[in-house]
């Protein structure tokens, strides 16, 4: 047998979960039914037989409880038993719009168990439409259903459907058929013998197989477990068959101990064959707080081979890692006391990893700045102790100590004035010996806000705030002897400063104003200017042969504009305004629009000086409806090369739909093809290459 075929095969006869069908919907409303709630019966011809006390009904029989109604055109009804007996035209129905019909029922409220003939039912949140001939409720949770078939199709020819002899289903487990038959249209297609799903939306057994074909990983077969270990936690397996990689092995563990605690656990490994290495990923997401009110994070991901995401890696964020990075992060505070400690581990993915510079671990001790008593000075200090520990080259222990003073200072009510000054010193024990440095550093700021507000006689735009912020800075940190000192980072070789900087921001706000009455703020242009101005190197002396003097750094410049909330365009650039070098170094920008219904645009292009020059894309629409379209594309400038294309297309028909996608980057191309029924997930879902 063809693997795709034998794959479909598979997928079919396996567990198809993911669609709680019920054929007990009369049932189900029935023990709903029996509380204490009253009844209440009429009718056109209503009579009442004392000896077996029942009551006849005949003629738009209403029986209404608990929120349910049970409508036919006959019925008898049973006080004492609580048991109905409805013929023609029988309707049982709820407040939510679900509905079970059919030409008899006979009910017992009191247990709940009953039988319903040519029956046909309707669930409205899953849009999912049912119809037996015969319904029974064994007990409190299993009901049997015969001749019965389902889908979630609108059409009185559905697109498909599922016709099954037998199907028994047991309430918060599994629904089982027997000699089943899946149509499209009327046309019958495929045999099921037997197959079983889960009706419950968190239930252990089998998830949806899926298998495909690539270059790399060759035929495909992957087939999930799901294990709902309890409320709070749950888990998948994964089990993979990859002709040209290897058997991968899997699992997924999620779990939500607080309302503050929960994570996401887990593990991947691949056995090598055909000359493919064993291969492992590994991943930790959390969020807690531990005892004494610890805050606890962690983040953390590691593959053992550099190769993983490029070739397992199913978008470009992934199959692009340059490296990866483990975190796990623990803090507690005292109110302005701060503690933290950190472990950090670096896996590069395009370098020698024995030379990369791991933090292990690092602890800081902080005090946020603090008031002295009335005064309006600040004093604080901020202290870090890092062991750096590599494979291969210098590794050791530094202890950084920084204790500040500052002030804040409102001279007049537009003008802010604020100074810090500090004293730095770093302690060293290292494999190269024992050393310390230390360096005083200042800063002075001042900074105001002016705005003005115009009146803007617009729909719904009726103010427009303009604010303008300057702010003018100066820094400075002496020169020091620090060649002795190891370079583990920026903190061990730090430029000496005498600067000053000045930044422009201006902001226009708009106020929206609502039918309803009520207003809402959207900044629609944000554009910002920043220079500096090196104060030393303007008094350089300039010998022949030196670099010319050039006090002024490269103009940052920065533009945000959002016309609309669904709309923005972004502009960062830097750009050097010397004469005999006059050029952009950096020059960034990405935009978009969403309309929320599926229609939108983005792009993304970035340039640094003679390094890099990439454009990336991407574009969806629903406008073809029911063809849903999107295309992304990645090119690289310098190596004139397109990096990616993906094309996605989707047909959507109101119960079902099929997904085409196109992949081609540098070292791969890849077809993907699914069939989707709704409320059963993909049918078939395999990759052509």
């Amino acid at each position: 047998m063809r693997p795709l075929l034998l794959a479909f095969y598979v997928v079919m006869f396996g567990c198809l979960c993911g669609y709680s069908v019920h054929s007990s919907f009369a049932a189900e409303n029935a023990a709903a039914l029996t509380d204490a709630a009253p009844v209440t019966l009429t009718a056109d011809e209503l009579q009442y037989n004392r000896e077996t006390g029942t009551y006849n009904a005949v003629g738009h029989v209403r029986l209404k409880k608990s929120g349910y109604t049970l409508l036919s055109d006959r019925m008898k009804w049973n006080s004492e038993t609580e048991t109905a007996q409805a013929s023609g035209a029988v309707l049982l129905s709820d407040e939510e719009g679900n509905f079970f019909a059919g030409d008899q029922l006979e009910l017992n409220l009191a247990s709940g168990q009953g039988t319903m003939q040519e029956g046909r039912g309707f669930w409205k949140a899953e849009n999912f439409y049912f119809r037996a001939a015969q319904i029974d409720k064994l007990d409190e949770n299993r009901y049997r259903a015969r001749d019965a078939e389902f889908t979630s199709c609108d059409a009185d020819v559905p697109a498909w459907k599922f016709k099954a002899k037998d199907l028994e289903v047991t309430r918060g487990g599994y629904a089982e058929a027997k000699h089943s038959l899946f149509y499209v249209k009327d046309v019958p297609v495929l045999y099921l013998p037997y197959f079983a799903y889960p009706v419950a939306l968190r239930k252990t057994g089998l998830l949806m197989p899926s298998y495909g074909n690539s270059n790399k990983k060759g035929l495909q077969i992957t087939q999930p477990f799901y294990w709902a270990i309890s409320r709070n936690m749950d888990a998948t397996f994964y089990l993979d068959y990859l002709s040209r990689m290897g058997l991968g092995k899997g699992v997924e563990y999620r779990y939500v101990l607080t309302e503050e605690d929960a994570g996401e656990f887990s593990f991947y490994h691949i056995t090598g064959w055909n000359e493919n290495v064993d291969r492992m990923a590994v991943s930790w997401d959390h969020s807690g707080t531990l005892p004494g009110k610890v805050k606890l994070m962690a983040d953390v991901e590691y593959v053992d081979d550099e190769d993983f995401f490029s070739d397992l890696g199913r978008e470009a964020p992934d199959y692009n890692k340059s490296s990866v990075i483990s975190t796990i992060y623990a803090q507690k505070n005292w109110e302005k006391l701060n503690l933290t400690g950190q472990l950090k581990y670096i896996k590069d993915l395009e370098n020698d990893n024995d030379l990369t510079l791991q933090r292990l671990p690092e602890v800081r001790f902080s005090l946020i700045r603090k008031r002295f008593k009335e005064t309006p000075v600040f004093y604080g200090f901020d202290t870090s102790a890092t062991y750096f520990w590599r494979e291969e080259g210098n590794e050791g222990e530094r202890v950084m100590l920084r204790p500040y003073l500052a002030t804040v200072l409102k001279p007049a009510p537009f003008l802010a004035i604020d100074a810090e000054v500090g004293f730095l010193e770093r302690l060293y024990s290292t494999s190269d010996g024992d050393d310390n440095e230390g360096l005083f550093d200042f800063n002075l700021g001042a900074s105001t806000r002016m705005h003005r507000v115009f009146d803007w006689d617009g729909e719904k735009v009726k103010k427009i705030r303009h604010s303008f912020e300057p702010e003018i800075r100066y820094s400075y940190i002496p020169s020091g002897n620090q060649d002795p000192l190891p370079d583990f980072d920026r903190w061990d070789d730090i430029e000496p400063e005498n600067k000053l900087s000045l930044v422009l921001t201006n902001r226009l706000t708009a106020r929206l104003d609502s039918v309803e009455g009520t207003s809402e703020y959207h900044e629609f242009l944000y554009f910002r200017l920043a220079q500096e101005f090196d104060i030393s190197e303007s008094h350089r002396d300039q010998d022949p042969g030196d670099a010319p003097v050039r006090p002024f750094s490269p103009l940052r410049t920065e533009l945000i504009v959002r016309p609309t909330t669904w709309s923005y365009i972004d502009f960062d650039a830097t750009y050097d305004m010397n004469p005999e070098s006059e050029s952009f170094l950096a020059f960034r920008s990405r935009g978009g629009v969403n309309d929320g219904k599926g229609n939108s645009l983005s792009f993304g292009y970035t340039y640094l000086d003679d390094a890099a020059e990439y454009f990336s894309g991407s574009l969806a629409t629903n406008a073809l409806d029911p063809l849903a379209l999107s295309y992304s594309w990645r090119y690289d400038f310098v190596e004139s090369q397109a990096l990616e294309h993906l094309i996605g297309l989707e047909y959507r028909f109101q119960c079902w739909s099929i997904k085409l996608t196109y992949r081609d980057r540098l070292e791969d191309e890849e077809i993907m093809v699914a069939f989707v029924l709704k409320g059963i997930g993909d049918i078939f879902d395999f990759g052509l290459n």
